[in-house]
C-alpha cells in the first residue's frame, strides 16, 4: 500500500493525504440475510466497478441491526471482522484492500463500555482493525487519526492571539503539521488504519431503500462535474456552531485558491439551488427548506446523537432524505468536540480530486464514534483519466497486453497495474504491459483490467476491463439463453459445453459465491434462486470442473431482478 503526500501551499498550509482508493481496492461487505442490503449491494457495484471477487457475504441477524443496531465487540468479532478477513484471504485479494464498504442492514454501534460515551460506531472499530483504543481518548476525542491533514486542537492553532479581520483573511496562523505527518509520509504498512463507509442506514427511522439507492446515483453522477460554488458554512450562537467555526474562513480562502467559492453565512441556504456542501451546528435543521443538492453534496451539522436514532435531534439520514450524496453524524452523545466531526477541509481534500471516503477520514481528527453514510467513492473534482487495452480477444498461447492511458494534461506521466480475475497480478510501474501466461490458467473466460494512474500528488486513476477466452484445452462452457420457470422466484438454467471431453460438474455462481452446483449431464439444470442474488442488476457465471481440475468459466451473463410488490 501506498500513501501519497503534498503541501498545499495557501494561506494556510496542512498536509493532505491521498492514498490510492480504487475499486479492487474495496471490500464490499453484504447482509446476506436482509433483502435490503443485497439490493444497494447489487446499485453499488453496477455503478463502481467494483469487482465481484471483492463482495463478501456474511450473516447477520436482525437482532444485530435492528432497533439501536448495537453489537458487542465479541459479535463484531463473530459476524463481522473474522469471516470477511478470512474471504479476503482465501480469494487472495486481502493484501490489495484499503478499505470496507458497508451495504445497508448492518449495526452501526459497538458497545465497547458501558458508558455510552465510551462506545464505538462499527465504522470505528474497522478503522482500528478491531482493536479498541483507551476508550477515555475516544470520548474526549483526543485520539488523532494517523490520515488525518486538517485543524484541530492538536494542531495548536493560536487562535487567541487573532483578531476576527485575521481570521476573515486567513492570515496570521501558526499551523503546524502533526507529528504524525512525516511516520505517514514514510508510510504506514502494516499500521495503516481501515476506512469504511456505509451505503446508507434503513434502520428504525432510517431512509428506505430507494432513497439510498438515489443518493448513491447522485454519487456516480457528480464525477468530474463538481460546482465551483454553493459550499455554504453557516454560522449561529449555537456552541455547536462556535466550536467549529475557527475553520470556516480559512477553508474559503484555501478553496478560493482552488477556483471555488465558498462563504460564511448567518442563513441557513433555505430555497438555494445546486448546493455543494453544507456545514453547520443545530440540534435541529430542516434539510428539506434547500431547493437543490448538487451531486456529490456532503452536508452534515455537527449534533449529539444524529447517527443515534432513538433521540429527539435531526438525524444526518434527512440530509440524504433532502438530496446530499453524504453526511456524518456520531452514534453516541459526542459533545460539541469538534475533533469528533468533519473539519471545514473536507472541501478542500474533495476539491483536490479525493473522493467522498477520503476525504472524511482526511478532515475527521477522531473519527472512532462516526457514522459516515453515502457514496464512498463519489469523486465530484477528481481529475477524469481513460484508459484502454490492446491485445487478443482470444489466446492459445502466452500474450503480451498493452494498456493506453489518456487525460486533458498535457505531457501527463501514468503508471500502470494489471488484475486477472480481480487479482493484482503487475504492481503498479510505469510498464504498460503485461504479459499472460497460459501455463496455470483455466480454459475459458477471463477478465483482465488495467488501471492507470497519473503521477500527481491525489492519484487520479481509471480502470477498463477486457474480457478474454483461454483456449488451451478446446474446452468452453456457455450459458443457453433459454431460462425454465420453476418457482416463483426460481429459474432453470442450462448450459452449452464445448470440446471432446465432458466436465464432471457444473456450478452456477455470482461472482465467487455458488449459487448452486450440479452433476454433469446433458439435462443438467441449475437452479437461479433470485431471493439468494437480490434484486438489482445482476451477474452469473457457469463453471464447468473438469476430472483434472481445470474449473472452465463462461462468460458472464448480465440481467436484471425486480420483485412484484407481492414478492
Amino acid at each position: 500500500m501506498k500513501l501519497f503526500c503534498h503541501q498545499i501551499i495557501l494561506s494556510i498550509m496542512f498536509s493532505v493525504f491521498a492514498w490510492a482508493q480504487m475499486p479492487h481496492e474495496v471490500l464490499l461487505l453484504v447482509n446476506q440475510q436482509s433483502q435490503d442490503s443485497l439490493k444497494v449491494a447489487n446499485s453499488f457495484l453496477a455503478a463502481r466497478q467494483v469487482p465481484r471477487r471483492n463482495v463478501v457475504y456474511l450473516d447477520i441477524p436482525e437482532s444485530a441491526y435492528g432497533g439501536s443496531a448495537t453489537i458487542t465487540p465479541e459479535q463484531f468479532t463473530e459476524l463481522i471482522w473474522a469471516p470477511a478477513n478470512a474471504v479476503a484471504k482465501e480469494r487472495g485479494i486481502d493484501q490489495q484492500i484499503l478499505a470496507w464498504v458497508y451495504s445497508v442492514d448492518f449495526p452501526i454501534r459497538v458497545k465497547t463500555d458501558s458508558y455510552d460515551r465510551k462506545q464505538m460506531s462499527v465504522g470505528g472499530m474497522t478503522f482500528m482493525r478491531n482493536k479498541m483504543p483507551g476508550l477515555s481518548l475516544v470520548e474526549e476525542g483526543k485520539y488523532l487519526s494517523k490520515l488525518f491533514a486538517g485543524p484541530n486542537q492538536r494542531i495548536k492553532l493560536n487562535l487567541n492571539s487573532m483578531s476576527l479581520g485575521m481570521q476573515k483573511k486567513g492570515l496570521g496562523m501558526d499551523a503546524k503539521v502533526p507529528p504524525e505527518a512525516a511516520w505517514l509520509q514514510r508510510g504506514l504498512g502494516e499500521r495503516m488504519p481501515l476506512p469504511s463507509m456505509m451505503l446508507g442506514y434503513t434502520g428504525e427511522n432510517g431512509n428506505d431503500v430507494q432513497t439510498v439507492i438515489d443518493s448513491l446515483v447522485r454519487g456516480q453522477r457528480s464525477d468530474h462535474r463538481g460546482m465551483r460554488s454553493g459550499i455554504n458554512f453557516v454560522v449561529s450562537d449555537d456552541v455547536r456552531s462556535k466550536c467549529r467555526e475557527y475553520q470556516y474562513y480559512p477553508a474559503v480562502n484555501e478553496l478560493k485558491n482552488r477556483g471555488i467559492t465558498a462563504t460564511v453565512t448567518t442563513n441557513f441556504p433555505a430555497g438555494a439551488e445546486n448546493v455543494m456542501g453544507i456545514l453547520m451546528g443545530a440540534e435541529k435543521v430542516d434539510p428539506s427548506q434547500v431547493k437543490s443538492f448538487w451531486p456529490g453534496a456532503m452536508a452534515e451539522h455537527l449534533t449529539s446523537w444524529s447517527a443515534e436514532f432513538q433521540k429527539p435531534q435531526t438525524k444526518l439520514t434527512a440530509w440524504i432524505e433532502a438530496g446530499a450524496t453524504g453526511s456524518a453524524g456520531a452514534v453516541v452523545e459526542p459533545y460539541s468536540n469538534p475533533n469528533k466531526f468533519p473539519s471545514a477541509r473536507f472541501y478542500a481534500h474533495y476539491a483536490a480530486g479525493c473522493s467522498m471516503l477520503e476525504s472524511f477520514y482526511q478532515s475527521i481528527a477522531c473519527p472512532l464514534q462516526s457514522l459516515l453514510l453515502g457514496d464512498p467513492m463519489a469523486k465530484p473534482y477528481a481529475l477524469p483519466l481513460s484508459v484502454n487495452i490492446l491485445g487478443a480477444d482470444n489466446i492459445e498461447n502466452d500474450f503480451t497486453y498493452l494498456a493506453n492511458a489518456a487525460c486533458q494534461v498535457q505531457n501527463a506521466q501514468f503508471l500502470y497495474s494489471f488484475l486477472l480475475d480481480g487479482k493484482e497480478i503487475r504492481e503498479v510501474s510505469e510498464d504498460n504491459s503485461v504479459h499472460i501466461r497460459l501455463l496455470r490458467l483455466a480454459d475459458g473466460y477471463h477478465e483482465l483490467r488495467a488501471v492507470a494512474r497519473i503521477k500527481h500528488m491525489v492519484e487520479f486513476n481509471a480502470s477498463f476491463d477486457k474480457p478474454i477466452m483461454v483456449n488451451k484445452m478446446g474446452r468452453s462452457v456457455t450459458i443457453r439463453p433459454n431460462l425454465a420457470r420453476l418457482g416463483k422466484h426460481e429459474h432453470g438454467i442450462k448450459v452449452q459445453i464445448g470440446g471432446q471431453q465432458m466436465p464432471q460438474k457444473i456450478r452456477l455462481v455470482s461472482g465467487e459465491r455458488v449459487l448452486d452446483e450440479q452433476i454433469y449431464d446433458a439435462d443438467a439444470e441449475l437452479v437461479l434462486d433470485e431471493l439468494m442474488v437480490g434484486e438489482g442488476p445482476n451477474q452469473v457465471r457457469a463453471i464447468a470442473i473438469y476430472a483434472d481440475g481445470m474449473e472452465v468459466s463462461s462468460p458472464p451473463v448480465s440481467f436484471g431482478i425486480t420483485f412484484s410488490t407481492d414478492s
